[in-house]
Formats: C-alpha cells, structure tokens, sequence
C-alpha cells in the first residue's frame, strides 16, 4: 500500500521544490562526503543533511511541518556535534522555510513558523556561544517579511481575477435580461394581436367568410412587424463590432422610436381596439428614450388588450420640456364589448416596463382607476438627442 501511495504523494509535488531540494541535498551530502565540508561526525551529519534538505520539497504542502523538522534537526546537529552547521545549505534551507511559512500561511501560522526559525536559530546560536542575534533577526525577519508581500500581492492578484470573473458574470446576466426583455415586447405584443384576431376570423369563417379579410390582415401584419423586429434584434446580436465607429453606431441604432408608434397605433386598431391617440413632441429625444417610449407604450396597449380586451383606451406620449411623459389609460372590461385573451400572465411585462424606466432614471405609476380600469404612466427624465440625431 504504500508503495502505490508515495508515487501518487510525490506525483502532487511542485516540480521547482523537488528539483530545489533535490540540488540542495546533492550539495549538501557531496560537500560532507567529499570532505569539503568538514563537519563530524559524518553518521550524523550527512543524516541531517539529507533530511534538511529533502524536506524542502514538501515545503510549500507543509510549510510550518517542514520549518519544525527543519529547525529541530539543526538544533540536533547543535547538541550532537557542539556546533551549529555554518554551510550555505543550511543558510539556504533556513531562508527558504522563513519565507515559505510567510507566503503560504495565514498570519497566526505564518508567525509561529517565524518564530520557529528564530527560536532555532537562536538556540544554535546559544549552544554555539555566537551572538550574531540582530543578524538572525534582520536576514530571517526580511525574508519572512518579503514572504507576506508576496502572498499579499497574490491574494490582491487573485481577488482581482475574481472580481474579474464576477463582473463578466454580472455584465452576461445583465444581457440576457435586455435580450430577454426585447424578445417579450416583440413576441408579446404580435402574439396576442395575431391570438385575438385568429380567433375572430375563426368566427367570420363560419357565418360570412368576406368579414375574415380584415383580421387576416391584421394577423399578416403583426407576423410581418413580428419578424423585422426579431431579425433587427437578432442583427444587433449578432453584429460585431467594427473598425469604423460610425458603422458600428449606424448598426446598434434602436429598432423602433416614436415614428413607429403611429403604425403600433393603427395596427392596434386594426386589430378592433378602440384606441384614441395623443402623441406631441417639442424636441428631438434620444434614441434609446425613443425606443424605451415605444417599448413602454408597446407593453401598455398589449396588456390592454390581454387582461381588458377591446375596449375604448387612450394613449398619450407627451413632453413638457423636462420629461417625456407615456400614458396608457383603458375603461373597465364591458362583456359585450371586450374579449380578453386566452393566456396565462408571466408579470415579465411590466417587469420590463419597470426596468426601462429605472434605467432612464424616471418614475413608474401603475394601477387600476377608480372607474374600474386601468392606468400607466411612466415619466422619463428628457436627456439631449445625439447632434446627428433625428426623430423620424
């Protein structure tokens, strides 16, 4: 069991620690063997040096462990030999644990393995009759020290890296919220245009078939503006960003805006809405505040006709040079003349609504009136159209 288990526990070392303890022990055992080293005796000595220094390449697993065994057999070599090893391995191993205990541990371990390495050093010193105490101190107290820049700086980097990772993860969110929201205005709206007037021209077809023309048409049309509007969203998806900045503007230019809202209006009737509009403007908007007017009026007048019906309902986009003011107001549900649609409420509509509005910085008023019905009325603060900006 354990020789299947040392090759998987060495598989997992760091390859610069293996090779760094494997290099320090060759020096290490080479010098006493060779007798350049001349440090006695060579039973325990050459022992100590070699765990020393192999020790090292599990220093960054354990790096307190390492720094304890480490300091322990020098202490050891201290008491055996009556002198501390004065060799530049042992110089290295005692820097290197210094430093490795500061860069990979927390601050309470972190201080326990400086002060492991300080309390051997000292020893050593002690049983040596040195008093090179300051210079202990300085050498090992920088390296410690450099050691927690380092891991400061890499939990910094780290973080960062993070917070990298979270931001594009918010920013993706974000996107599929915006996608999520203009395929519902697009997909809402024309659906239940074409849901309502399929069902009338259901009914035209089985008492006089000439009546079934006009809701065909409406459903023709409302499929057409369906799919332009899909093929501009899905455009503007697909666009990739270009070299000309002009081009790039040209392409990302909203799909609809308050030059639309006439033909959302005479659809709207055309689809047996008795709708009654008002729409006057004083100044060019913007085009991301024409497409949220268009959106929000779009929204308004498609949950009329879901929850109400047809009944008689008035659209008002108005400005008085501060704010851009839409209103979507409708009677109370009449049985003889209104005929809501036959589909479950997801709420994702005035979800939406709410969004655009709180993303122009305005404010949001809905509910039901005091007649029965039902009122929206959004209000966005008025910012100034781009200079090559024209209201179509």
């Amino acid at each position: 069991m354990a020789r299947l288990l040392l090759p998987r526990a060495l598989g997992r070392l760091p390859v610069a620690d293996a090779a760094l303890a494997v290099a320090l022990c060759v020096l290490a055992v080479g010098g006493l063997a060779t007798g350049q080293v001349d440090e006695t005796p060579l039973a325990v000595t050459v022992p100590i040096a070699a765990v020393s220094t192999l020790a090292m390449a599990l220093r960054t697993r354990f790096p307190v462990p390492v720094a304890a065994v480490v300091t322990v057999l020098a202490v050891a070599q201290a008491v055996l030999t009556g002198a501390e090893s004065n060799t530049l391995w042992a110089l290295v191993v005692f820097l290197v644990s210094s430093y490795t205990v500061a860069a990979e541990c927390d601050e309470g371990w972190a201080l326990v393995g400086l002060a492991l390495v300080l309390g051997g050093q000292f020893l050593c010193e002690w049983l040596d009759h040195g008093s090179d105490y300051p210079f202990d101190t300085l050498v090992f107290g920088g390296v410690w020290l450099f050691g927690r820049g380092t891991r400061s700086w890499r939990n910094q980097a780290a973080y960062a890296e993070q917070h990298r990772h979270d931001l594009a993860r918010i920013a993706v969110a974000e996107e599929r919220t915006r996608i999520a929201r203009e395929l519902h205005d697009v997909v809402a709206h024309s659906l239940s245009v074409i849901a309502v007037q399929a069902d009338a021209a259901e009914a035209a077809l089985g008492k006089d078939p000439a009546r079934a023309a006009p809701p065909m048409r409406a459903i023709r049309d409302s499929a057409r503006d369906a799919l332009v509007d899909m093929r501009q969203l899905l455009h503007v998806l697909r666009t990739e960003q270009g070299a000309d900045p002009d081009d790039d503007v040209q392409q990302l230019r909203p799909a609809r805006g308050i030059g639309d809202l006439p033909q959302l209006v005479d659809g709207m009737r055309k689809a047996g809405l008795p709708l009654e509009a008002d729409i006057r403007l004083s100044q060019a908007l913007s085009s991301g505040l024409e497409l949220a007017a268009f959106r929000i009026a779009q929204e308004g007048l498609t949950n009329v006709r879901k929850h109400a019906g047809d009944v008689p309902t008035r659209l008002a986009v108005t400005d008085d040079g501060h704010e851009l003011k839409v209103e979507v107001r409708n009677e109370a549900p009449r049985s003889t003349t209104s005929r809501p649609v036959d589909s479950p409420s997801t709420g994702h509509g005035l979800v939406g609504v709410r969004e655009r509005v709180q993303a122009a910085g305005g404010a949001l008023d809905v509910g039901p009136t005091t007649a029965g019905g039902f009122v929206l009325v959004a209000r966005l603060p008025l910012r100034p159209a781009p200079v090559d900006g024209v209201r179509p």
